[in-house]
């Protein structure tokens, strides 16, 4: 026997889950040494603002499917967590890639071709598992 799934419950976990990926972009926002919220560093608000706002397209992804869904099975409770997953651990390689454009130095290009790979293996399963989600 199937037990229907609660639909509203897994929306809040997801919804807390993209808090906290958030919380977690503003907790790292560069500040000089004095506690004055005056005293940010530009770049650094930079790279928040922009990963701020990808993290938000990915919610807004997100919330589109469970608007428009009904159906509710444990594969799909599967591929949320592990969209969660990937959503949650990704934010900051992104503010990094984005804060390496204003050092003087710039990135190596190693170090360059690493974040890529990173975001190769992170982004894939994200956006499969949207895929997998219309299938």
């Amino acid at each position: 026997m199937k037990l229907p799934h609660n639909i509203s419950r897994i929306e809040a976990f997801s919804d807390g889950v993209f808090a906290f990926a958030a919380t977690l972009l503003v907790v790292s926002l560069g500040m000089d040494s004095s506690d004055s919220i005056m005293d940010v560093d530009l770049k650094s608000f930079v790279g928040f603002a922009i990963s701020f706002f990808v993290l938000f397209s990915f919610w807004y992804l997100h919330y589109n499917f469970f608007r428009r869904t009904k159906y509710m099975d444990n594969w799909i409770i599967t591929c949320n967590a592990i969209l969660l997953f990937v959503v949650l651990y990704y934010v900051f390689p992104l503010k990094s890639l984005i804060n390496s454009w204003f050092e003087d130095q710039g990135m190596t290009y190693d170090r360059l071709a690493g974040l890529f790979e990173l975001y190769g293996i992170g982004f894939g399963p994200y956006f499969f598992m949207l895929f997998s989600y219309v299938l």
